[in-house]
């Protein structure tokens, strides 16, 4: 009953307090013209899709972007038998934005994670993709503060 009440309390307090996630509206002043990649991979497909959705079409700020992500997996340690017990992944993103009047900004982007190995291949390999996941949307929200800012 005591739970009950603190998750209705907890939702009640955060609908009534103005709470509004930061990246959550169109309320960005720029437009992506268009996004290119040097390279036609998933990574660079997903980062592309990602930030496409931040694009305000109403603005007058027109930014064209160049995309090359890249992602890394390093072994940190090993085990006493050899077998790789620690890894690092790292998710690098370099951006070239183009915007009024042939202005240029190139930023590279970079997050890292490490993580512990998992003898489930196929737990490692749907663990190292939600990492995945997590570094690029870490990059993107500071790419979109860099946009925001141009």
């Amino acid at each position: 009953m005591k739970k009950i009440i603190t998750v209705l309390l907890v939702f009640l307090f955060l609908t009534n307090c103005g709470y509004t996630p930061i990246y959550s509206g169109k309320n960005f002043d720029f437009k992506l013209k268009n996004i290119t990649s040097s390279k036609n991979n998933q990574l660079n497909s997903r980062v592309e899709r990602r930030l496409r959705s931040f694009s305000n079409q109403e603005s007058q700020k027109i930014i064209s972007l160049k995309v090359d992500a890249q992602k890394k997996i390093n072994a940190l340690a090993k085990n006493s038998r050899g077998d790789i017990s620690r890894y690092e992944m790292i998710v690098i993103i370099k951006l070239e934005a183009a915007y009024s009047q042939n202005q240029i900004m190139k930023q590279s982007f970079q997050e890292s994670f490490n993580y512990n190995t998992n003898t489930n291949k196929f737990e490692l390999a749907q663990y190292e993709r939600e990492i995945e996941d997590l570094l690029i949307n870490n990059n993107i929200e500071n790419i979109i503060f860099h946009l925001s800012n141009l």
